[in-house]
């Protein structure tokens, strides 16, 4: 039997349920809510969303921000002029991003003031010394274009800060002896204004950044534990690129619905869906209990092992008690369904080899002639009836009631096998 894989990912609806919630509160909220959300496209991603959000908040305080330079030189006409001039700029920039929705050119053009406005900003306020010292300031080019552009694409703008900075150094002694001394609390004001602002800009960004990095990884660790089990997980993300272990101890389960594909043919896809979700799921919980490893799935067949990746205590009897637990949801769901549904259980022990396999989409997967032949236990065996092999029956001992017979297996030949008996008997 080939088997490829499916897990049930677990995947939270809480990304959904807050992208709804923003849509909504875009819709019927306040006017600000209404504007940071106007650039949303119905294919973005929640980062894509988030950038787009922070890039609009930034454009705003651009346009705010620059009105009071005049304040930080007074009695300069050159600072009024730079500093209109500079916020008309910036609502430009934000009314040209609302009509063409270009998104990088306005990150861009954002980006690029700050290499104008910073100097001009600090030279009218007498310097890096003066009260408009703005080399704090200057940080923010490389900090949003980071966040914004992503690390390859900042590097030119880091470049740029630190031009920057080396320009207001080089002309800062010529700017010094021509531009007045500001009064003292002038001064003072300004470094304090030119200081905790933009760290405090840089300091959000730094944390949204983390947030979303550390959110980013949350989610890719619970689709690799879902994808494969947490022990080979956790070797893969300590950097082992080939994974492949012997397991002397092992019980392997495959279990296939017998009726399912004719009643799918005549059902609809999401009722076939919703039923094999919730018998697999089913299915999933008590192999956990058990201590077993789910494999793998494909259309109505299960697969699930005991004794790898982990040791069990005692495979074989927790494998045959997850047969008997998958026969009797496949006839409680038949039942309340109204529909006829069985199923096959094949089971066999002894060594086998597992790994993972693959590079786009990774497989924790099972070989040897221990997966072949509880795959032939499954495929010869009886509806709602669980088959083991000669070797599981000699690691159940007596606890179990097994009725003898005998298969004429393809390429196997004739061997001998066993059927549980149904009730269970008491472990």
């Amino acid at each position: 039997m080939s088997l490829a894989p499916e897990r049930h990912n677990g995947l939270r609806l809480l990304t959904g349920a807050k992208r709804a919630a923003s849509r909504s509160a875009a819709q019927y909220g306040c006017p600000s809510l209404r504007m940071l959300s106007s650039l949303d496209a119905a294919t973005d991603t929640d980062d894509a969303r988030l950038r787009k959000r922070v890039g609009v908040t930034a454009g705003i305080a651009t346009v705010i921000a620059p009105l009071t330079l005049p304040l930080q030189a007074p009695g300069q006409t050159l600072a009024i002029v730079a500093g209109v001039a500079l916020s008309l700029y910036a609502a430009s920039n934000l009314a040209v991003l609302v009509r063409t929705r270009n998104f990088e050119r306005y990150v861009v053009a954002l980006i690029a003031s700050g290499v104008v406005f910073v100097p001009v900003g600090t030279f009218l306020g007498g310097g890096i010394t003066g009260s408009s010292e703005g080399m704090v300031w200057a940080f923010l080019i490389p900090a949003y274009a980071i966040m914004a552009l992503g690390p390859r694409r900042a590097t030119p703008w880091f470049v740029a800060f630190l031009a920057t900075i080396a320009v207001m150094v080089v002309v800062d002694p010529l700017i010094h002896d021509a531009v007045p001394r500001p009064p003292y609390m002038l001064v003072l004001l300004g470094l304090v204004q030119n200081t905790v602002v933009p760290l405090t800009i840089a300091f959000l960004l730094l944390r949204y950044t983390d947030t979303r990095r550390r959110l980013a990884e949350a989610q890719v660790d619970e689709l690799l534990t879902n994808a494969i089990p947490p022990a080979i997980a956790s070797r893969l993300k300590r950097g082992e690129r080939r994974i492949a272990e012997s397991y002397p101890e092992a019980t392997v389960l495959f279990a296939d619905i017998v009726g399912f594909t004719p009643w799918a043919q005549r059902t609809s896809p999401e009722r076939v869906v919703e039923l094999l979700d919730g018998l697999f799921t089913t299915f999933d919980e008590q192999a956990a209990r058990l201590g077993l490893e789910k494999i793998k799935t494909i259309g109505d067949a299960y697969m699930a092992v005991a004794g790898a990746p982990e040791p069990h205590a005692d495979p074989a009897f927790a494998t045959v008690e997850l047969g008997r637990l998958i026969i009797a949801a496949v006839a409680d769901l038949g039942t309340k369904a109204g529909i006829e549904l069985e199923v096959r259980v094949g089971i066999a022990s002894g060594p086998v080899v597992a790994g993972v396999i693959g590079r786009q989409r990774l497989l924790f997967d099972l070989w040897g002639d221990t997966v072949n032949t509880a795959a032939r236990m499954e495929s010869h065996g009886l509806p709602g009836r669980i088959q083991v092999s000669q070797a599981t029956r000699v690691a159940l001992g007596d606890r179990c009631e097994l009725e003898a017979r005998t298969v004429d297996v393809k390429g196997l030949g004739l061997l001998q096998t066993y059927l549980v008996a149904q009730p269970p008997l008491s472990r």
